[in-house]
């Protein structure tokens, strides 16, 4: 039999082992970061220095993506594959939590260390992303920074008035649109508007005819990505007689899709361009085209 005390040693060293493993892996900065996501791309290139990111998404460097096109060049970009990703030899990978599954299972299996980043959904979620990601590349001082800047600016941006809100609709390709509990809800309500998804009491994403388009009337459109620029059978509608006439009559506003199609501080351009409308429109007045 093993003497008592020695088992008491035993165990005292391997205590002391594995405290002194988890202090060590505490400590390391990671200094390899591969983001695998467009959103994760955005966060994470504003919390760190850019020598530490080993490489973003290939759609960092997309206009109809990005906000960091003109930002990321000279950074790798990956298309989120297991391989592609092993062979970078990151100490940490930053993903979406809602997709490139078979990518992340692989490289957790492998002992790979990964953060996950939930979709957001809310401005407040944007400024939880923020601290969660800060935290895991050890640059919580400057996530707490950021997050100080966004809600001087939020505040500033934010429409305040007894007023009932106004009408703003989204509406993209094949004809969705956005409801409640939506980033861009979330948006519209700071700019002092509602969407179309709490006027009619759905949430998420969901297709509206055209017709029922029409009969909203709209206080605001914004159509999107350029249709023009990119035609598609998708984009049909866009051409159709009765929405050019219900253009005339309401006003338009143009956010980049990559605005608020990912929740970050860059979400704040989304806002200002809605409040900028929402202060020239008034229920009184004849609405221009902005």
């Amino acid at each position: 039999m093993i003497p008592m005390a020695h088992k008491i040693r035993t165990i005292v060293l391997i205590c002391g082992l594995w405290i002194t493993t988890c202090l060590t892996f505490a400590a390391e900065k990671p200094n390899r970061i591969v983001s695998i996501n467009v959103c994760t791309d955005h966060l994470l290139f504003m919390l760190v220095d850019r020598t530490r990111i080993a490489s973003l998404t290939h759609l960092a460097g997309d206009p109809h993506n990005s906000m960091i096109v003109e930002e990321v060049q000279g950074i790798h970009l990956n298309r989120a594959t297991a391989e592609e990703v092993i062979a970078l030899a990151p100490d940490l990978v930053v993903a979406g939590a809602f997709n490139f599954s078979p990518t992340v299972t692989t490289l957790r299996k492998l002992g790979y260390r990964v953060k996950e980043i939930q979709l957001a959904s809310s401005l407040q979620d944007i400024k939880t992303n923020l601290t969660n990601l800060g935290r895991a590349v050890d640059e919580i001082e400057r996530a707490e920074a950021l997050i100080t800047i966004f809600n001087r600016r939020l505040k500033h941006l934010t429409y305040r008035s007894e007023k009932k809100p106004l009408l703003f609709a989204r509406y993209e390709a094949n004809g969705w649109t956005v409801g409640q509990n939506t980033l861009i809800a979330d948006v519209a309500s700071a700019a002092g508007f509602e969407t179309i998804g709490e006027r009619l009491g759905f949430t998420g994403r969901r297709y509206l005819s055209l017709e029922q388009l029409l009969l909203l009337q709209p206080d605001l459109l914004d159509l999107g990505y350029d249709w023009k620029e990119s035609p598609a059978l998708a984009s049909e509608k866009f051409k159709h007689p009765a929405l050019s006439e219900l253009l005339k009559n309401i006003a338009l506003v143009k956010v980049p899709n990559p605005a608020w199609a990912c929740g970050s501080p860059y979400t704040l351009g989304a806002l200002a361009r809605l409040r900028r409308a929402r202060d020239q429109l008034d229920p009184l007045e004849p609405r221009n085209t902005l």
